[in-house]
């Protein structure tokens, strides 16, 4: 390793530690209650499973602001959130503690994933409305607990690490058809092939009209918990820690288009 790159390494390093440290004292000047944006009064869990660093965009309603725009745009309560690769609960819990989903199914593949969900379904008092299931498989449509849902009430949200160009095949797409999707992807995470992704995104456009959009700009005129921090600690706070700009593919029903125009 030669200078240029240590000094890159130790930088890395160090703004990582700033943002877990900026996280903790958010979480404390907060208690724990994200203050702003759709999920405003859902308690997180302090130490997160999934990214502990993004403590504070999440507690500031920062954290895939783009994401939420697009959940709240809808103006409809959701009968039921399916989460695949639901993490900490994020949205698995912060949906339904907000009012904007009836109950959520999560489907988290670590038993600490599927812990941390439970204690946030708890802290939260909607335990009862939040059912936690293990990895979901390529048939798990077929679980009794997904039986009787109707999908035209219901939002996906896909995050499984790159596993989404696998598991979302035609047979299963077909079947979703009637849902909305939101699907994080991750072609640059695990190949080099520029068309990884070109190729998914055409296969959800044979069931669903897809918006591909991108982590926009934020602002923090409006968030006085970060006002009386540094410039260079405030735009931190912004950070979600990841290493490229990350995409996600918003997918609408060819159906609903159809009959609506019908």
């Amino acid at each position: 390793m030669n200078n240029d790159q240590l000094l890159n390494h130790l930088t890395q390093q160090a703004v990582e530690a700033r943002r877990l440290m900026l996280g903790k004292l958010i979480y404390n000047r907060l208690r724990g209650m994200v203050s702003h944006g759709p999920l405003k009064g859902f308690r997180l869990n302090e130490n997160q499973i999934w990214g502990q660093g993004d403590l504070g965009p999440k507690l500031l309603g920062l954290y895939e602001q783009e994401v939420l725009e697009r959940i709240v745009a809808r103006r409809k309560k959701w009968e039921c959130i399916i989460n695949l690769g639901a993490g900490d609960g994020y949205y698995g819990v912060g949906l339904v503690k907000s009012g904007l989903s009836e109950r959520s199914i999560c489907f988290e593949q670590s038993d600490e994933g599927q812990a941390a969900i439970k204690r946030a379904g708890e802290n939260n008092g909607v335990a009862d409305r939040v059912t936690i299931l293990g990895r979901a498989e390529a048939d798990f449509l077929n679980r009794p607990e997904l039986q009787g849902i109707d999908f035209s009430r219901t939002l996906i949200i896909v995050d499984i690490e790159g596993g989404e160009f696998s598991l979302l095949a035609d047979e299963l797409l077909n079947r979703l058809k009637d849902a909305e999707l939101i699907v994080e992807l991750h072609g640059r995470f695990i190949s080099k092939d520029p068309n990884l992704e070109t190729n998914f995104l055409e296969r959800l456009e044979k069931y669903f009209h897809c918006d591909v959009f991108t982590m926009g700009s934020r602002d923090l005129s409006a968030i006085s918990e970060v006002a009386n921090l540094a410039d260079s600690d405030r735009w931190l706070l912004c950070s979600e820690g990841r290493p490229f700009l990350m995409r996600w593919a918003y997918c609408r029903p060819i159906s609903k288009q159809v009959e609506s125009n019908g």
